[in-house]
């Protein structure tokens, strides 16, 4: 096939470097290495190492999530702790207020507040001229929810 055809103007390519040298000098200088023959064993050793390096990078990986993991937990613990100690302090501070309640409760229930207080509405204790007897000659009776009046002779 002619490429040429399709282009007018120069080549942008040198055909001549894809041409055979003729020039021996040039293989002269290129050397030959010696094919190496790979053998079983040390492909088993090249398998061992890699699975060696493996191997260490899992441990590595292990370590490194385990040390993390660790922090993390310590971290939770920290912020555990740090909830139960402002716990404890709310519960003091209450506790200490349910104390003073308390004491506020037993001072305003005691006797001389309560007398006191009857004092002050005009009230006063009760002496023998307040007491007042009623004799009644009647004997004992009762009324039932109909309005019968029970006796004793009744029964």
């Amino acid at each position: 096939m002619n490429n040429t055809k399709y282009y007018n103007d120069s080549l942008a390519y040198d055909f001549q470097m894809f041409m055979p040298r003729e020039n021996r000098e040039s293989r002269a200088t290129v050397v030959k290495m010696p094919e190496r023959k790979v053998n079983k064993a040390s492909r088993k050793r090249a398998r061992r190492k890699v699975s060696r390096t493996a191997s260490v990078i899992m441990i590595g990986l292990l370590l490194v999530t385990m040390v993390c993991a660790g922090i993390a937990l310590r971290v939770e613990i920290t912020e555990v702790n740090s909830e139960i100690i402002n716990a404890k302090g709310q519960l003091a501070d209450l506790s200490g207020e349910e104390t003073r309640i308390n004491m506020e409760f037993e001072r305003l229930m005691s006797y001389k507040n309560i007398e006191e207080a009857a004092q002050a509405l005009g009230m006063r204790k009760m002496d023998k001229s307040q007491i007042v007897y009623i004799r009644v000659n009647e004997t004992n009776k009762a009324v039932d929810a109909d309005g019968n009046i029970l006796t004793a002779d009744n029964e």
